[in-house]
């Protein structure tokens, strides 16, 4: 004999179908607001002559030309995830 409640199978089975909690890592665009966000900062310090830039002039422009593009990169991917995504929820939502 089993000590298992026979209501903890209906229990089991209307939770199986649901999918683990979404969290800011999964949105595409995470990854490009990290990137932009590192790219102004190099660039404020550009910008402001800040003492970083005047005694690493080379590491703030590399900096924020590789991550800019960087930024450029994933936020294109991102947009064309997003209405992959789009696309294909109205496709199966019109069937």
């Amino acid at each position: 004999m089993t000590d298992q409640d026979p209501n903890d199978s209906e229990l089991d089975s209307e939770y199986d179908d649901e999918a683990p909690a979404a969290t800011p890592f999964d949105n595409p665009y995470f990854l490009p607001a990290v990137l932009w966000g590192l790219a102004a900062w190099f660039g404020f310090d550009i910008v402001t002559n800040a003492q970083a830039y005047q005694d690493y002039p080379n590491f703030n422009r590399g900096g924020f030309g590789v991550l800019s593009v960087a930024a450029i990169y994933f936020t294109r991917s991102a947009i064309l995830e997003k209405r992959a995504l789009r696309e294909n929820d109205s496709d199966t939502s019109a069937e």
